[in-house]
């Protein structure tokens, strides 16, 4: 399916692009109060102050110094450009040279968009009323002249202004500058206008002299847009709902009376040993989640979201994502903030305590205050039940004994083992093995003297349904309760690329976009075997895809101009590294990569890659395997920084050496 095709059959039409360059009339900020132009115009518009007061205004008693900053000033001004051009043009000149190379850029993007069968309205910076109609929006990063943070905020704040009048569905959205600044401002710029990341792309003002481009991420944009609107549905109700949901419950919270309280601290608490205000914290967890839950727009945008598929999914934007795992962080584990907020009058441990060693130093001090052989990077799991916990109803603290482990892909596994499979260590993400077969047991004379010798430290708690599931696992092995799935781990890995040129050789390509290298996922089938994929950035791709372009057919070495001419004629390059390439039969030798289009797709190789080759840039050799369209070749991240193919091979993520492959 055509672009053009893909945008009428997801009912993409209006196009808007929102750009200073539209508006007809300057600001003063566009000018800039401190030009040095406006000095030389202060010099000599003494002769010109009646013309220039019949277009504004009075002009008595007011100093230039104020009236340079006045919009409408620089307004009437920029309308008597004809009448006065010696004393005007000069004052303009910047302005308006810069206002033709954003005017340039402005309709090659309209040109573009117009050839995709799209309407196109151009609009400056107020843009509120086309926003409205529109299913897509270009806007730039600097909504003024002067380039500067200013400039920033009124885009900012000016589109999310438009979209909160507009309401859902957003219109994609891609955000375009001429700036350096356009990658790093990107992450600031989506999360202050409350865009979604799925909804929203950038793009270099320069990048629109090739229209690939902007037809690139318009087809990202457009194949995913039900999904994305989904998505939006669902985080719009979360806004929504939470709102609503804490209400009800502060409101419930509110008609308690200190006589309530009371009553629950003399009948139940002193009885428990649990402190009034952990007990309230608690309970507002579970009324809010109950008031929550009863969002009926939140329950609605979720069953939506159920028909979800990841059959044909984007790649990711940064290479390494940390969100995910992050997510599955903040599920399984309390904010440290609530560590100070005990379980038990008593105040040592709480039940889904982890704790660990003061330092390094602190093994032989545990040994000697509670005769547990520890590890520098040992943790203890509280597991003795709450309800003993806080009633002193047991003599010794029941512990389990784990591991803190750095992500790697030899770790991260499905298997149905104790683990905390991501868990925020003193700023650091980690996770952690519990071996279910070293249990302690600790006397709470012996916490109190490791604690007050500075031996031990809480450092997480486990949320109660994670820390049961541990529980279980080590006294009943009745499986899992209600743990969150852990999400697939992400790895880098270091990628450069080539063409084979007349002799075989390969000669390796400069792509900017792969200097952050690529991302590795490690997941699960559905036999949970543990998969292994390569998956590039958006920019990599991009960048990867017009680089190949540029070698030029004439380049390349003969017998590979077929597959090479495959491979810049079609999207089987961007296809093949945005949804994952295998990795389990990628070895040292090259393997093929075939074509996905095409009728005889399964016969042409479009590309080769090769993972940690001795020597990667030696010509090639055996027939067929000469005639790739371009190399891949992976190289593990320097020791510490990664996990690398070594580790993939011994646990079975990858062949091994000897594995298939081609010299």
């Amino acid at each position: 399916m055509s672009l053009n095709e893909l945008l009428e059959a997801k009912q993409l039409r209006r196009a808007l692009i929102v750009d200073d360059a539209c508006d007809p009339v300057p600001t003063a900020s566009d000018i800039g109060a401190g030009a040095g132009e406006w000095a030389v115009f202060g010099d000599d518009w003494g002769p010109h102050r009646k013309v220039i007061a019949d277009a504004f205004g009075s002009l008595d008693g007011v100093r230039l110094d104020e009236l340079k900053s006045r919009d409408g000033f620089v307004a009437a001004l920029w309308g008597l450009r004809e009448e006065l051009p010696k004393l005007l043009e000069p004052l303009f000149a910047a302005y308006v040279s810069a206002q033709a190379a954003d005017t340039h850029y402005v309709e090659l993007a309209k040109a573009q968009l117009e050839a995709l069968g799209l309407e196109v309205v151009l609009a400056g910076r107020e843009f509120s009323d086309p926003l409205q109609g529109a299913d897509i929006v270009l806007i730039d990063l600097f909504l003024g002249n002067a380039q500067d943070d200013a400039a920033i905020t009124t885009s900012k704040s000016a589109l999310k202004a438009a979209l909160d009048a507009r309401g859902l569905p957003h219109p994609l959205v891609i955000l375009m500058s001429r700036s350096a600044a356009l990658e790093d401002r990107r992450d600031e710029f989506r999360d202050e206008v409350g865009l979604l990341d799925s909804g929203f792309r950038i793009i270099r003002k320069d990048d629109l002299e090739a229209g690939e481009r902007l037809e690139q991420q318009l087809q990202r944009l457009a194949a995913h847009v039900e999904d994305t609107r989904k998505l939006g549905a669902f985080v719009a109700a979360l806004d929504a709902g939470l709102t609503q949901a804490a209400g009800r419950t502060l409101a419930q919270f509110r008609r308690l009376k200190l006589s309530d309280v009371g009553q629950i601290q003399q009948l139940l608490l002193e009885v428990e040993g649990e402190p009034i205000g952990s007990y309230l914290v608690d309970v507002f967890d579970r009324v809010l989640a109950h008031e929550i839950e009863g969002e009926a727009g939140i329950i609605d945008a979720a069953r939506a979201l159920n028909s979800f598929s990841a059959a044909d999914y984007p790649a990711p934007y940064i290479a390494g994502s940390p969100e995910l795992q992050g997510l599955v962080a903040k599920t399984l584990t309390q904010h440290t903030e609530r560590l100070r907020l005990p379980s038990s009058e008593q105040g040592l441990v709480s039940f889904g305590d982890v704790i660990r060693l003061e330092d390094a130093a602190g093994v032989e001090a545990a040994k000697r205050d509670l005769l547990v052989d520890l590890e520098p990077d040992s943790v203890l799991l509280v597991l003795t039940p709450a309800c003993d916990l806080q009633r002193d109803a047991a003599p010794r603290v029941l512990m389990l004994v784990g591991k803190i482990r750095q992500f790697g892909v030899k770790d991260w596994t499905y298997r149905n083992d104790a683990r905390t499979s991501v868990i925020t260590i003193e700023g650091e993400r980690r996770w952690i093995s519990w071996n279910d077969k070293h249990v302690e047991t600790v006397s709470w004379a012996q916490l109190e003297t490791a604690s007050q010798n500075g031996v031990l430290r809480t450092v997480s708690r486990l949320r109660e349904g994670h820390a049961i599931e541990i529980q279980q696992k080590v006294l009943a092995g009745l499986g899992r309760v209600g743990l969150v799935a852990a999400m697939p781990a992400t790895f880098e890995v270091d990628v450069a690329a080539y063409y084979l040129g007349a002799d075989k050789r390969p000669i390796e390509i400069q792509v900017g976009g792969l200097a952050d290298g690529a991302v590795c996922f490690v997941g699960r089938d559905a036999q949970q075997n543990q998969l292994l994929r390569l998956a590039m950035t958006e920019p990599a791709v991009d960048d990867l895809q017009a680089a190949l372009r540029n070698v030029g057919e004439q380049a390349v070495a003969q017998e590979c101009r077929g597959a090479y001419r495959h491979v810049v004629g079609t999207t089987d390059l961007t296809t093949v590294l945005t949804r994952g390439l295998p990795l389990k039969n990628v070895a040292e030798k090259w393997s093929r990569i075939d074509a996905v289009t095409g009728p005889e797709a399964a016969k042409v190789i479009i590309g080769l890659i090769a993972w940690n080759k001795p020597e990667p840039s030696l010509a090639l050799e055996r027939g067929d395997w000469g005639k790739a369209g371009f190399l891949l070749h992976l190289t593990d991240r320097p020791e510490g920084e990664s996990a690398g193919r070594t580790d993939a091979v011994r646990h079975g993520l990858v062949a091994p050496p000897d594995g298939d492959g081609v010299a």
